[in-house]
């Protein structure tokens, strides 16, 4: 009898204490954040990260889709879940809620982030991009050029602009639920994607970004893969970025092709990383080596900015499309409205590499300037300075 009074009494004491501790860290975090529990509802997972911001995804498609409810609204952050699924996608949003969509908010334009823009607009939502996004093909209504904030009553949402995946990518922070968006800059099941826009330097830059928002508790919803992660894994995976990088910088160097850095143990266990823990074709390694390449260590010549501003102008094709070329930063840009943006390097004085597009693009000049050739890895087409 005395052993189960003493028993008893422990009891007590374990759970008083830690309901008092509980207790104590909801009174002084900022924001409460729920137990992460991963549910299924209308053939979509659903994972609560606070009481108002949700993820869902189709088991059939890999994309992290945000949903924020609001005191009048809801938001969503890139709500693509397959083509012709939109509808499945609104019926899993209205089993969280009945209030209407008024915004989404898109970490970048790849369709397999944007492609539900339109549906969601003729539904009255309002769609924020950053401006790049209009030498894309998605829907876009407000652009930013580097940061922009919403307010959402409880809720205040800040975008920050970084090129790193893409030309247009932003970070979501909410501010109040503690969660951070990343799209591609971020994803637990695929390599680095930094080949569109910012190379390595834009990719580390990012995650820097990223890691310095909100505090050590914030959420990281990547683009691909878990739904949510750590800080922690976060740091983890830009290391593993580093060393990534770097081991294909040393090999490349070294006069090695991808098929044999595609051999390397390191490069093979990092791509194991990446992956999930996966393996991985060498095909598929090896491709993603060569974009690596394309977008970081082509050789190059230095031309200077004035030699540079001297290919800046209007361009037209046979078939009517427009480029631009504008000196930006000290970096030379190709772009076309609706179509396509990149950075364009000289490896000749009169002959650029479009970086991160693998096999080869380039864009040759003839010798006054007025017109250039781009070879867009199939066939050569003609612009004319306008």
């Amino acid at each position: 009898m005395k052993y189960l009074k003493t028993l008893s009494l422990t009891i007590f004491i374990i759970l008083n204490s830690s309901c008092t501790e509980a207790k104590t860290k909801k009174e002084t975090n900022k924001t409460t954040q729920t137990e992460s529990k991963t549910t299924k509802h209308s053939d979509f997972i659903q994972q609560k990260i606070t009481d108002n911001l949700y993820i869902l995804k189709n088991p059939n498609y890999n994309t992290n889709v945000g949903v924020y409810i609001g005191e009048k609204e809801i938001l969503l952050v890139d709500p693509m879940t397959g083509n012709n699924n939109q509808e499945q996608l609104l019926n899993a949003i209205k089993q969280l809620s009945e209030k209407p969509v008024t915004y989404v908010i898109n970490t970048h334009h790849h369709m397999d982030h944007s492609g539900a823009n339109t549906f969601f607009k003729d539904l009255g939502a309002t769609i924020i991009s950053q401006e790049n996004t209009k030498y894309t093909n998605a829907t876009y209504d407000v652009t930013f050029k580097d940061t922009y904030t919403l307010n959402l009553g409880n809720e205040t949402i800040e975008l920050y602009h970084t090129v790193a995946h893409t030309f247009d990518d932003v970070l979501v922070h909410f501010k109040s639920n503690n969660v951070v968006f990343m799209g591609d800059t971020y994803m637990t099941n695929s390599f680095p994607h930094f080949y569109y826009g910012g190379g390595s330097k834009g990719h580390l830059s990012i995650i820097d970004k990223a890691l310095a928002l909100g505090d050590a508790t914030t959420a990281i919803v990547p683009a691909h893969g878990n739904l949510n992660i750590t800080k922690n894994e976060l740091t983890t995976y830009r290391e593993s970025s580093v060393k990534w990088m770097s081991r294909i910088k040393q090999l490349h160097s070294e006069g090695k092709n991808s098929d044999a850095i595609a051999d390397d143990a390191q490069i093979q266990q990092l791509s194991m990383v990446f992956n999930d823990g996966k393996d991985v074709s060498k095909q598929n390694i090896q491709r993603t080596i060569d974009k690596t390449i394309a977008v970081d260590f082509v050789d190059t010549i230095e031309l200077n900015a004035n030699a540079l501003k001297n290919y800046e102008g209007i361009y037209q094709y046979e078939n009517g499309q427009v480029d631009e070329i504008i000196l930006q930063n000290g970096t030379l840009i190709l772009r076309s409205e609706g179509n396509y943006m990149y950075e364009i390097v000289p490896i000749l004085e009169t002959k650029f590499h479009i970086k991160g597009q693998f096999p080869n693009k380039y864009l040759t000049f003839d010798a006054t300037n007025t017109q250039f050739v781009f070879f867009n890895g199939k066939e050569r087409l003609t612009a004319k300075r306008k």
